[in-house]
């Protein structure tokens, strides 16, 4: 019944005590064949790979920015004389740069949120405390610069 119930045998159970049920009966198996089934860690599993995705998309992010920016100031005099498919190309980056950002918040929120419930059920622990730690770098980033174009005065539409 309990680990006490070793050390005293001739103990009475208390009325309106719990009683564990009684251990089950297998069929033509011993104690040592029966196994007793793992723990799933799919939520951990799924934090960790929702804020290891946003980690990642911000790093592709950065690197189609950088290029596009590279590209566009080596190429500096085609870019001005044919602005019709440079202004394509920026936009196309735009819509990129764009899709990155909110579902990279995206992303990371569902990863803290995960993260935190895997942490709490112990349903892979270890995972999702990483994807916590991911998912909040990627937020802090996200908020970072998310304010700082909010406030840098050069968008269109934003008064300071």
């Amino acid at each position: 019944m309990s680990g006490t119930d070793d050390l005293f045998p001739d103990a009475a159970q208390l009325p309106g005590a719990a009683v564990p049920p009684p251990a089950p009966v297998s069929r033509g198996t011993s104690d040592a064949q029966q196994t007793v089934a793992p723990r799933r860690r799919g939520i951990g599993t799924a934090a960790f790979v929702l804020g290891l995705l946003a980690v990642l998309g911000d790093l592709v992010g950065v690197t189609v920015a950088l290029f596009t920016l590279l590209g566009a100031v080596t190429n500096l005099g085609q870019t001005l004389t044919n602005v019709d498919n440079s202004l394509g190309a920026f936009l196309g980056v735009i819509i990129v740069e764009f899709l990155v950002f909110f579902g990279g918040i995206l992303f990371a929120l569902l990863a803290v949120i995960l993260g935190i419930v895997a942490a709490a059920r112990n349903r892979g622990r270890v995972l999702g405390i990483f994807g916590v730690i991911f998912g909040l770098a990627v937020l802090a980033v996200h908020l970072v610069l998310g304010i700082t174009v909010a406030t840098s005065g050069n968008v269109p539409g934003v008064t300071s």
